[in-house]
């Protein structure tokens, strides 16, 4: 499928799917994924799912804090935006 179609304009290739699935990698990354072992060594079982509980709830709360942000200020741009609008 092509990206831009005859009249010259970019058309929609990703799902909500998709999108959501970018969106979770990003704020997740895959650092948890390869360090899962180390952490478990460190500081037993119960102190690894304490930090993942701990560190999703900390998770949760940055994105709805980017989710009120885009919705008071739907404008192209992000943390530069926002900056601008806090700082002047």
């Amino acid at each position: 499928m092509s990206l831009i179609t005859m009249t010259g304009e970019l058309s929609r290739v990703l799902s909500k799917r998709d999108v959501f699935v970018l969106a979770l990698g990003a704020m997740i990354g895959w650092g948890w994924i390869v360090q899962t072992g180390y952490f478990i060594d460190q500081s037993g079982v119960t102190g690894a799912i304490s930090a993942f509980v701990l560190g999703g709830f900390m998770v949760t709360v940055v994105s709805l804090i980017y989710g009120e942000l885009a919705s008071a200020m739907p404008f192209v741009g992000g943390e530069h935006v926002y900056s601008m609008r806090a700082l002047g």
